[in-house]
């Protein structure tokens, strides 16, 4: 019988042997870029194995990796060579185990994006760099092909949702726990200020060092924008499968907004903000759970909300502080209010909206292709890793499509986006739906909707590993007729 396991438990020994099996690939990286090679010995191990969720904690080893601290080993070219090359096969074996590119029926929305896709690619011919657009668009479709595919195939196979609980707490202490960790070591925790200031001779001084902390990843612009995109997941889990308080999940939620103050990341503040009232939002409207268990998370976060603002108005200079924050000003002390403090949340993006907005205008209708601007036509391929990579995003996500597809591909976006939003709520796919949202909110503040190779990657992944306990927290409302149906389908094609 599919989906037999209790949903609401943790197996703490697989957490552990996963945890080892993460942290060994690390220290192998760490001692030779060419153990690389391994992990894709691991990758292809996994697909072998039957139990299909361990294929997927392949692929969010994969992306792990990607955005990881160069402080723990170097990525060159091999790296991203066996990456791409094993996501390659990941998807195809994937495809193959989940029946030749059909996907599961709860993926239904993703045509939407697929048929963007394909008319991208068509429009990026008659743009500035056609070769970088292929690039990008080729990229992002063997990831999410390996992604959707893969979750397709876990689910098919009837798949054991403590595995996938497993590697996501895995993925969340590594980058929520070990940052905190990382706090007493500037060395690890901003190597991305010490790098920079070494890179033009300059010394630091310790008031410089009160923001940007990139704690286990490469950059503060990474760290914030996965730590509350993990705490949406976090969250939602936590409150839709667990009855009874975990120490585990209350130390990675609280850890949270620490990591985010530290980053000064105003988009990963906000980010997290929406992960809070989303995962609240989104749980009010679940069937399967009881009016006072709603009522209880719902004064939880009143009062958490309504504690914060008491502290920060008994603590002095505490709403100053906020201030300075959102300006990007608290590592100096000195606010300047010439402008509105809207004006100086807004001004670091107009630049970029700007640009977009007149590129739009130049091809309103098919608009220009997966480029960042005209410019892009003078650059060079000398960097190798550019074409595994092709790592380029711009601005924000509204007006970034518009640039890059113009009406028609909006239209073929906001189709997307309504049919995720038309059919998980009605499926009330809680766990989602407020990681999806996060993520939405991330690319309003700075796109890296396509950006598989960086950032993008993991945030994805995480927001497919929410849909996994979806529909393992669901499982009673598939009928008796699809259940049967899906699981043939997937015994016929292994």
């Amino acid at each position: 019988m599919v989906f037999e396991i209790k949903h609401s438990e943790i197996q703490v020994k697989l957490v552990a042997r996963l945890m080892f099996i993460f942290l060994g690939i690390i220290l192998a990286l760490h001692v030779s870029q060419y153990a690389i090679y391994l992990v894709a010995g691991l990758v292809l191990y996994a697909i072998s194995q039957k139990r299909v969720e361990f294929t997927f904690f392949a692929l969010m080893l994969l992306v792990s990796l990607a955005i990881m601290n160069p402080v723990f080993f170097t990525k060159g070219f091999s790296f991203y060579l066996v990456t791409r090359v094993s996501l390659l096969v990941l998807a195809i074996m994937m495809t193959a185990k989940a029946g030749f590119l059909r996907s599961a029926w709860f993926l239904s929305p993703f045509v939407w994006l697929y048929a963007y896709m394909g008319y991208i690619m068509v429009a990026s011919l008659a743009g500035w760099a056609p070769v970088i657009s292929e690039l990008k668009a080729v990229l992002f479709l063997i990831f999410m092909l390996a992604l959707t595919q893969s979750v397709s195939a876990v689910v098919l196979s009837g798949f054991d949702n403590r595995a996938v609980r497993a590697a996501m707490l895995v993925v969340s202490c590594f980058y929520i726990l070990g940052s905190v960790l990382s706090i007493p070591f500037p060395s690890i925790g901003r190597s991305m200020v010490l790098m920079q200031a070494e890179g033009w001779g300059q010394s630091l001084i310790s008031s410089e060092m009160n923001g940007l902390f990139n704690g286990v990843t490469w950059h503060s612009q990474a760290l914030g924008p996965t730590v509350a995109t993990l705490n949406a997941f976090v969250l939602s889990d936590y409150l839709c499968n667990f009855k009874n308080r975990s120490r585990l999940y209350w130390l990675l939620l609280l850890s949270v907004p620490v990591l985010v103050y530290m980053t000064s990341s105003r988009t990963a503040l906000f980010a997290y903000l929406i992960s809070v009232f989303a995962s609240v939002f989104f749980f009010m409207r679940e069937r399967q759970v009881s009016a006072a268990k709603k009522s209880k998370v719902l004064m939880n976060l009143i009062f958490f909300a309504l504690a914060a603002v008491l502290i920060l108005a008994m603590r002095p200079g505490g709403f100053a502080s906020v201030e300075g924050f959102l300006r990007k000003t608290q590592e100096t002390g000195q606010i300047d209010r010439s402008d509105s403090l809207t004006e100086s949340i807004m001004k670091s993006r107009m630049g970029l909206v700007e640009q977009g907005m007149a590129n739009f205008r130049a091809s309103p209708m098919i608009g220009n292709g997966f480029q960042v601007s005209e410019e892009m036509k003078e650059y060079s391929f000398s960097e190798s890793g550019m074409i595994l990579t092709a790592p380029i995003e711009k601005g924000v996500l509204p007006v970034m499509v518009l640039e890059e597809g113009g009406i028609f591909g909006a239209i073929l976006m906001i189709a997307f986006v309504i049919a995720v939003y038309e059919k998980y709520s009605r499926l009330r796919f809680t766990c989602f739906l407020s990681t999806f949202t996060v993520y939405l909110g991330l690319n309003s503040g700075e796109a890296a909707f396509f950006s598989t190779s960086g950032g993008g990657g993991i945030l994805w992944m995480i927001c497919f590993c929410g849909l996994l306990m979806d529909v393992h927290r669901h499982r009673r409302l598939l009928s008796d007729k699809q259940t049967q149906q899906v699981t043939a389908s997937f015994r016929r094609c292994v």
